[in-house]
């Protein structure tokens, strides 16, 4: 080895400095910490927004699902029209007021709770729905409800009907919006029956004096939940039948 020369590096030594090891990634604890804090954010959003469409629409996953049930009833209305024709033929010299009359006592008596009864049209709060047996919580998820107890349009007395105004499609929301003369039209498998409000009025919810049915008076009541997001009262509107036409 010649003097003032420096010695060779041994066999397998580096070159070069060893690169600085990589910087490790957050903890485990803390990913988990912003992946809950993520989620409780989102949800958080989502119930936002399911609050907002609530107070200023509807509530919207009972809607979609009331929507569903919709579509589903107005498929039976041509089949229950057909069965109702089949089953009360029109008898020899028989006034479309009296048929129409019979038709509607044998459909009182024959559909259960959720079945589809007919349609309501409301125009001045754009309502079209099917209207169902019953004012059982199953029943008004699918729509608005029809009072046992109660007569159908055809009878002399008393259509008492419900709804609900925040969820399952909201369809009474507006009732509170009608006003003496406003049309609400019934179209049944048998006639259609076009009606006039006369009143609109705030009661208890345990005053059912509305749904009474009086000699000689063919009436139409709508109740809801009043005010709005509250059970604590009742919105009775009262209608009284101006026209029946025969199916």
């Amino acid at each position: 080895m010649t003097a003032g020369r420096s010695a060779a590096a041994p066999e397998g030594s580096p070159s070069e400095p060893a690169a600085a090891p990589p910087v490790p990634g957050p903890p485990r604890r803390r990913r988990v910490r912003r992946l809950v804090l993520l989620a409780g954010l989102t949800a958080g959003v989502a119930l936002l927004a399911d609050g907002l469409l609530t107070i200023f629409w509807q509530e919207p996953l009972t809607a979609l699902q009331q929507s569903r049930s919709q579509s589903a009833l107005r498929s039976e209305l041509p089949r229950l029209r057909q069965a109702l024709a089949a089953e009360v033929p029109q008898a020899p010299s028989e006034t479309g007021a009296h048929r129409m009359r019979r038709q509607a006592l044998k459909l009182l008596h024959a559909r259960s709770a959720g079945a589809a009864l007919g349609t309501l049209d409301i125009p001045r709060i754009g309502l079209k729905a099917v209207v169902v047996e019953s004012t059982g919580h199953d029943a008004l998820t699918k729509g608005p409800g029809h009072y046992r107890g109660t007569v159908l349009p055809g009878i002399d007395g008393t259509v008492g009907l419900a709804g609900h105004r925040t969820t399952y499609g909201a369809p009474f929301r507006h009732v509170d919006q009608l006003q003496t003369g406003s049309s609400i039209v019934m179209k049944m498998p048998y006639g259609q029956f076009t009606y006039k409000v006369i009143s609109k009025r705030i009661t208890s919810p345990g005053d059912a004096s509305a749904l009474r049915s009086h000699p000689g008076q063919r009436r139409l009541v709508l109740t809801a939940c009043h005010p709005l997001y509250s059970a604590a009262e009742r919105i009775v509107v009262s209608a009284r039948l101006v026209s029946a036409t025969p199916a």
